[in-house]
């Protein structure tokens, strides 16, 4: 019965549902339960738990989502990809890329195929708190959108799979003008 148990309460982050927000012309699954803010400090999404819920994961589990022009003449995805890196890393120490994908998400959009992103996991410090992260850059046509999900090593692990599905629902939701 105690092993019974302990599987029921491991599979519980995977099982758990997740709520679609949308905004400024994109889309996400956000994990159930947690509390948006749209347009803070000029980013157009931030997630977090609940504090009254989840107080740990309140203090450590961050989902961001930005939003800025793409310059095709000067910029492609890869070359977006690695200047959000090298800005991540400048911000912190011990910075380690610990894998990157390349990922053809379906569209929500009429018309549209796939999408084309980049999944990327990170490890790394921010002063004394060491995080682990998801980041998705998606090529969402006149503009780049980045989901970063950030979270302790610890809880990282544990809820990976809903963490990864979450960044990985990012899409673009709205036409945009040529």
């Amino acid at each position: 019965m105690k092993s019974l148990l302990v599987f029921v309460c491991l599979c519980l982050p995977l099982a758990a549902t997740a709520a679609r927000v949308s905004t400024e012309g994109f889309s996400i699954d956000v994990p159930e339960g947690w509390a948006t803010q749209q347009g803070v400090m000029g980013v157009p999404l931030m997630a977090r738990p609940n504090k009254a819920r989840d107080a740990e994961g309140w203090g450590q589990d961050l989902l961001t989502v930005t939003s800025e022009p793409a310059d095709r003449r000067r910029t492609c995805l890869d070359a977006f990809t690695q200047r959000k890196l090298t800005q991540l890393a400048y911000h912190a120490s011990e910075f380690v890329k610990l894998e990157e994908e390349a990922l053809d998400l379906p569209a929500r959009l009429k018309g549209k195929g796939t999408a084309v992103a980049t999944r990327l996991t990170l490890r790394y410090r921010e002063g004394p708190r060491e995080l682990m992260a998801y980041v998705l850059v998606l090529d969402a046509g006149p503009r780049f959108l980045t989901a970063t999900l950030t979270s302790t090593p610890a809880r990282f692990e544990f809820q990976r799979a809903r963490f990864r599905a979450a960044v990985e629902s990012l899409r673009l939701t709205a036409a945009e003008p040529p």
